[in-house]
């Protein structure tokens, strides 16, 4: 289950910087001119597979919910996938699929057929899907075939995850008018649970399976975590003791950069700090409550031995809290978060590129036009490689700004351009203002050939 993301820009002067945050609340199919590229991701983690295994262990043997898992669940034949009332992100599932295929080894392809498919993709309205799971953009339920059906059953009980013996038929609801940006990392984090891995681990720092949505797109991680699923070696029913005795073997042939590499210490989940920063970050709370429980999550995230990116997520949602009181301490904390993502995570992580934004706003309103370029050029690719429209966005409106302050028109306009084109992908464009932004901009562009 994907949670809704919080529509808001990443600090103040994005907000400022960039339209898309405060006229754009709504969403449509994807703008013809602008879509994310089939995205080609290295194979394999550089991280000690022993970690790895654990990490394994802890996705496939439990739920989102806490439920421990008795038995091992993947799909025993080939998987074939249907989608229904989404026709505009036809190609974005079939590069997924094909990533699949590639980077995970799993037999899996589209059919036109939904009868004849395992997993079945269906548009329902954002309303109809608030009205069932209000926190949720999108979600699974396991051995349902159609909405109409699931409504229609919905005071049975359910199939449970757990009570399966092996994965069959699922249904993923995804909304049909919903933002590109979400519909489209709907695909990616249910199909590839569907597959398996049901759990979310706010612990992992590069997985699409990580309550904070950072990620948009599978990532190396989880397609290394899925080709280990479907390797001949397991099958679904096994105990967690059988699954781990075969995984050492199986980690060694399938991700090389981990062999012999030396175990890193690893503060395990936190149920203290996840529910503090799902306080912190819920739109619907107080600014008092949101603000205690950042502080409180903060601290926590501070006292993990040793710290990680839950340090600078902390960080990153107190200095949005802090921005408007605050603004010298905001810039503090967004600079100190800047620092544990770089230390941590290295400068060309999407993580550090999240941290950077914040850094980049607050230089721009410093008038540090520069740095702020400097931090934009070195953080794009990242939001590229990513996909992520919102990060992208900003990253570059930001720019844009920096550019016309230094004198560099023609830049400057081609990174606004650029920056309301994926804009209307991350926000969506029900007004249509930034459409017509993007049109102006790129006429006068036109004027000056």
């Amino acid at each position: 289950m994907r949670g809704a993301p919080v529509r808001s820009c990443l600090a103040a002067a994005c907000l400022a910087a960039l339209a898309a945050c405060a006229t754009a609340p709504g969403g449509g199919p994807p703008p013809s001119e602008v879509r994310f590229a089939p995205v080609a991701q290295p194979r394999g983690v550089a991280r000690a597979n022993a970690d790895l295994a654990q990490d394994f262990l802890d996705l496939t043997f439990a739920l989102e919910s806490g439920e421990k898992l008795d038995r091992l669940l993947r799909y025993e034949a080939p998987v074939r996938v249907s989608i229904t009332g989404l026709d505009a992100y036809r190609p974005d599932l079939e590069a997924l699929l094909a990533r699949l295929r590639d980077e995970a080894g799993v037999d899996v392809a589209l059919s036109a057929d939904p009868k004849q498919a395992q997993i079945r993709i269906e548009g329902v309205p954002a309303s109809a899907l608030a009205r069932v799971f209000p926190s949720a953009a999108c979600f699974i339920v396991p051995g349902e075939t159609t909405w109409r059906g699931f409504l229609r059953r919905r005071g049975d009980p359910p199939l449970r995850w757990g009570e399966q013996k092996e994965l069959g038929v699922a249904s993923i609801f995804v909304p049909h008018d919903g933002i590109p940006q979400d519909v489209r990392d709907c695909l990616h984090e249910e199909i590839t649970q569907a597959l398996g891995p049901a759990n979310d681990l706010y612990r992992l720092p590069d997985s699409i399976w990580n309550d904070d949505n950072l990620h948009s797109i599978a990532t190396p991680f989880d397609m290394l975590i899925l080709r280990a699923l479907y390797q001949p070696e397991l099958h679904s029913g096994m105990t967690r003791e059988e699954v781990a005795a075969r995984l050492p073997a199986i980690l060694s042939r399938e991700n090389p950069k981990g062999r012999g590499a030396p175990r890193q210490a690893r503060h395990p989940e936190s149920r203290a700090w996840a529910s503090a920063i799902e306080v912190a970050q819920a739109p619907r709370g107080s600014r008092e409550q949101r603000l205690l429980a950042a502080r409180q999550a903060t601290r926590i995230a501070a006292e993990m031995r040793p710290p990680d990116h839950r340090l600078a997520v902390s960080l990153l949602t107190l200095g949005r809290l802090t921005l408007r009181s605050d603004p010298a301490a905001a810039a503090r904390y967004f600079a100190e978060a800047y620092d544990v993502s770089r230390r941590r995570l290295g400068t060309g992580d999407l993580r550090t590129a999240h941290a950077g934004v914040h850094v980049a706003a607050v230089a721009l309103a410093a008038g540090e036009y520069d740095t702020t370029v400097t931090l934009a050029d070195r953080h794009v690719p990242a939001a590229r490689q990513g996909q992520n429209a919102i990060l992208l966005a900003g990253l570059l409106s930001l720019e844009s700004e920096a550019l016309l302050a230094l004198g560099r028109t023609e830049a400057a306009r081609e990174a606004r351009i650029d920056s309301l084109r994926w804009a209307r992908y991350g926000f969506g464009d029900d007004d249509g203002t930034l459409a017509r932004e993007q049109a102006a901009l790129a006429a006068l562009r036109l004027d000056r050939d």
